[in-house]
């Protein structure tokens, strides 16, 4: 590599990325230095609500590997849900199958007239991310979830970095030939994320019905009021991170020979108003630019004032549990009511710079007040 890649640098290109959770992106860059650079990396578990980031993260650094020329080898990477690994196929076990999805990938990037050595390096070097790994706990709704074990016992395989012999189509004295690879698994690097649902509620009951040691905390809060007055009050506030231990894993249905195998388990941080608003203004699939660009194409400027985007992400900030989600539901609920027919709607009017559709502050408390 021309240059060094350090943690930090790596940090960086993810942190322009991902919004927020900047204790899980030094996590995770310190997981891909080491990864890079041949040393043992641990692998990381994220925890967090859905629409936290955990896709986004996975795609940033699937653009990491990408945006250096020095990184090809480490190119191959799979998104896979848990789900798509539970489901037996007659004459493919869970663990072949996600290398055939690795194969193909390296084949996609690189072509499909690979060596054995060539090929085996790619697939080495892979990085896997399994997203929804809460689907393939051992219990779901009480009851036992035997696909989920078993494809935990698969997963296990591969994290503990036994070699295994994998089948492959590679070329061989100009030819495509069926060849055996020793793959050396220890060189993985697994990402794997869930939303793990019931998680909260799991541990909250376990401290307010006293299961063992751990105590909900109660902290001081100062309140100033505008007559200068002040007021102290003592709140009880829970935080999954706060109290979150391995043995909540245990009881969820994750085997805790499966979690071990985790370097670093990571709890995302719910988005706040503030990295809310930045992803409904900054993001390439966030819903306000598609609808920019759909009422482009029907010669309409449309116009969100700041005062609308702050009420969009404050509104969506409440719904902590889906997160970004959130934005996507209220902003694409809210414009709704004006993609049909524009030009008769009382956000419509004609102004010097063009046919404009404005929606404002006021527009979205309407909308909101409606769905109260």
């Amino acid at each position: 590599m021309e240059k060094l890649l350090l943690p930090t640098d790596i940090n960086g290109f993810l942190a322009g990325r991902v919004l927020g959770q900047a204790d899980l992106l030094r996590r995770i860059s310190v997981s891909l230095y080491k990864h890079i650079n041949g040393l043992p990396a641990p692998n990381v578990l994220l925890v967090g609500n859905s629409g936290t980031g955990k896709t986004t993260l996975m795609q940033a650094i699937a653009g990491f590997y990408d945006a250096y020329d020095a990184l090809a080898r480490f190119r191959v990477m799979v998104i896979v849900n848990a789900n798509t690994l539970s489901a037996e196929i007659e004459g493919e076990d869970r663990t072949t199958r996600l290398f055939r999805k690795l194969e193909a990938r390296a084949k996609v990037l690189f072509g499909a007239d690979l060596t054995a050595g060539q090929l085996a390096d790619y697939l080495e070097n892979a990085t896997v991310c399994v997203d929804e790994v809460d689907k393939i706990s051992g219990r779901i709704s009480g009851k036992a979830n035997v696909e989920g074990i078993t494809t935990q016992y698969a997963l296990l395989t591969l994290l503990e970095g036994e070699r295994f012999l994998y089948r492959a189509t590679v070329l061989e004295d100009g030819r495509e030939v069926e060849a055996d690879l020793a793959l050396d698994t220890g060189r993985l690097l697994f990402i794997c994320g869930g939303a793990f649902e019931e998680l909260y509620d799991q541990v909250y009951a376990c401290l307010v019905n006293r299961r063992d040691e751990r105590r909900l905390r109660e902290v001081s809060e100062v309140d100033r009021k505008p007559d200068g007055s002040v007021s102290v009050r003592t709140v009880t506030r829970f935080k999954l991170r706060d109290y979150l231990r391995l043995a909540d894993l245990f009881a969820y249905g994750m085997m805790p020979q499966f979690v071990s195998r985790f370097g670093s388990i990571a709890m995302l941080d719910d988005l706040g108003k503030d990295e809310l608003r930045q992803i409904l203004i900054q993001s390439a699939q966030s819903p306000l630019r598609l609808c920019l660009e759909y009422f482009r194409h029907m010669g309409i400027r449309l116009l969100v004032t700041e005062g609308a985007v702050a009420a969009i992400a404050e509104a969506a900030a409440k719904n902590s549990r889906i997160g970004a989600r959130a934005l996507r539901e209220i902003f694409n609920g809210l414009i709704a009511a004006h993609e049909f027919d524009p030009a008769h709607s009382p956000q419509y009017a004609a102004t010097d710079k063009g046919p404009t559709l404005t929606i404002d502050q006021e527009a979205v408390a309407q909308y909101l007040c409606r769905m109260d």
